[in-house]
């Protein structure tokens, strides 16, 4: 195995090593010695490294002597979870292994790339049990990807096919089996601890009345809300371990961007709920934080900007984020971007701008315009992009008044200096929506809109609602029609 590169950095700007330590009974009470032995490698630098999040961290070095042999150790325990040996010399290739309540042992083998086969472990009930489990499951993947390239390379023989459906159903039995057995057999709390972030709830038949409308829907939707509530059955919040694998962010990446519907009250929501199960580890607790809070700028969808100022609110300015309280700095930036964000977040009213001043001098406010849609774009002569977004947004406003949308414009100019401003509204012709400035920089704009860059297009629905927010000038008449029900005919390039 390969990896790109190996990060030797601190998350969230702290020590690995300053999270808390576990103890153990073992003889080795706060300590790690931990004897790394592979056949060729002699003279070199090697690094112990763990999983932590979707990321790979260097924690300890140690020098292979003309023997073949090296020796991490540490007068700290080390976090239980799933580590790696990293070998430079080699290509930056690496081996995994488990540290648990065993910390002083050895593991040896003759290779690196095929090291499950020949591997040998002293002193380690963990690692035991894990290779021997790891060699069964790449034995039942091996087989599956078998059989997957056949029904690939025969896809037309339908019978072949079928017979090997069969085949993956079986296999799919045997690794689920292989994966119980581990979980009710082993002695590892460790690897029980990540075997069990590999399973899957088990989703019941559910009887659904003959008579119901719709039955094959209303089953599919037992299954998601089964599903979607045992999804975390088998996964302890309240145990560290669960951070330090390749397997935890992922599975609560899948749920959080995929399983969860993406409405950004019910992400909200359900990161919370499952936030509140790991309080009492301050481990697991700061990472689902840190993760929540970043997931507006993970996530595509609009809208999601209202998860970081739920997050914030909840955790960081109520002070329960205790590694951030002390960071003046990062709390000064947090609470200033909720309160940019709050004021304008989709499916809030919008904030009144008053006593504006249209081009022509009169005074305008915007719960003046009564029209069933609103849209709001802010800008100003000077930008390049404003000066084809501007032109274009009023084509498309000219194109569904044309198709009898009620929609109204108001078109803010965010300077002060008249003169450019009324140059390119004649310049461009837009005179037949509504042009109008904060003359005297009264409203807070800004601030109200998070205006940070132009232009900035939001769209309102009648009772002045923000609907959607920082779209362009195609995306407005497009989600117009949309919500009137009228066919786009905009012919696709």
């Amino acid at each position: 195995m390969k990896i790109k590169i190996f990060l030797i950095v601190a998350l969230f700007g702290l020590s690995i090593n300053t999270y808390s330590q576990k103890k153990s009974k073992n003889k080795h009470t706060d300590s790690y010695n931990i004897k790394i032995k592979v056949a060729g490698v002699k003279d070199t630098v090697i690094y112990l490294g763990n999983y932590f999040g979707d990321k790979k961290y260097s924690i300890d070095t140690a020098t292979v002597d003309s023997k073949g042999e090296a020796v991490f150790k540490g007068d700290k325990k080390l976090d239980g979870g799933m580590y790696l040996v990293l070998f430079p010399s080699r290509g930056m290739s690496y081996f995994e292994f488990l540290v648990g309540d065993d910390q002083d042992f050895e593991i040896s083998t003759d290779t690196i790339e095929f090291y499950q086969k020949n591997i040998k472990v002293k002193g380690s009930v963990d690692n035991e049990e894990f290779y021997a489990f790891q060699k069964q499951l790449n034995e039942i993947g091996k087989q599956l990807h078998e059989i997957q390239k056949s029904m690939k390379d025969k896809k037309d023989d339908k019978e072949f096919i079928k017979s090997q459906k069969e085949k993956l159903k079986t296999l799919s039995k045997q690794r689920e089996l292989l994966i119980e057995n581990t979980v009710k057999n082993s002695q590892s709390k460790t690897l029980i601890t990540i075997v069990n972030l590999m399973r899957e709830p088990k989703i019941p038949e559910f009887e659904i009345d003959e008579n119901i409308t719709n039955k094959d829907s209303v089953e599919r939707i037992k299954k998601y809300y089964y599903y979607k509530e045992h999804f975390f059955d088998y996964v302890d919040f309240t145990d560290s371990t669960i951070l330090r694998t390749p397997m935890f962010q992922p599975k609560f990446k899948q749920y959080i961007s995929s399983v969860v519907i993406q409405i950004p009250d019910t992400v909200s929501k359900e990161g919370v709920k499952l936030i509140e199960k790991a309080k009492s580890n301050p481990q697991v607790f700061r990472f689902l934080v840190v993760y929540m809070l970043d997931y507006n700028n993970s996530s595509k969808l609009m809208g999601m900007d209202r998860v970081f100022v739920d997050i914030a609110k909840k955790y960081y300015l109520s002070g329960q984020a205790t590694w951030a309280v002390e960071d003046s700095s990062l709390m000064a930036k947090i609470k200033e971007r909720v309160e940019k964000l709050e004021p304008n977040l989709v499916g809030n009213q919008a904030p009144d701008l008053q006593r504006l001043e249209t081009v022509d001098k009169k005074t305008i406010s915007l719960y003046d315009i009564d029209a069933k849609y609103t849209i709001m774009i802010f800008w100003e002569p000077h930008c390049g992009h404003c000066k084809k977004a501007v032109p274009k947004l009023y084509s498309e406003y000219l194109e569904l008044i044309k198709k009898g949308v009620d929609v109204e414009v108001l078109s803010i100019y965010t300077q002060i200096d008249r003169e450019p401003w009324e140059k390119f509204i004649k310049e461009k012709d837009i005179t037949q929506w509504i042009n109008a400035y904060d003359k005297y920089m009264f409203t807070n704009f800004r601030n109200l809109y998070d205006i940070y860059s132009t232009p900035t297009i939001y769209l309102l629905n009648k009772d002045k609602k923000i609907i959607a927010k920082r779209l362009s000038p195609e995306q407005v008449q497009k989600m117009i029609l949309k919500l009137e029900g009228i066919k786009d005919t905009t012919k696709q390039k």
